[in-house]
């Protein structure tokens, strides 16, 4: 079974604010979250793991050859 972040946890690991990771969440590429009870929310850690690394793939510099 794979690990759930919950949003506090979450923005520490990507070091942001609360309320970026709530604009995050708007995004479609931002994996969804899994609700774990009534009022509590988590995100697959797999699927974390996985967006940060294509969003790092993304903004790495393109290498030129001379």
């Amino acid at each position: 079974m794979d690990n759930l972040i919950r949003p506090k946890d979450l923005s520490n690991r990507l070091s942001i604010g609360l309320s970026t990771l709530y604009d995050l969440m708007k995004q479609p590429d931002f994996p969804p979250k899994v609700q774990i009870g009534p009022q509590a929310v988590g995100f697959r850690e797999s699927e974390i793991i996985a967006w940060m690394e294509a969003n790092t793939e993304k903004k790495e510099p393109q290498t030129q050859t001379a």
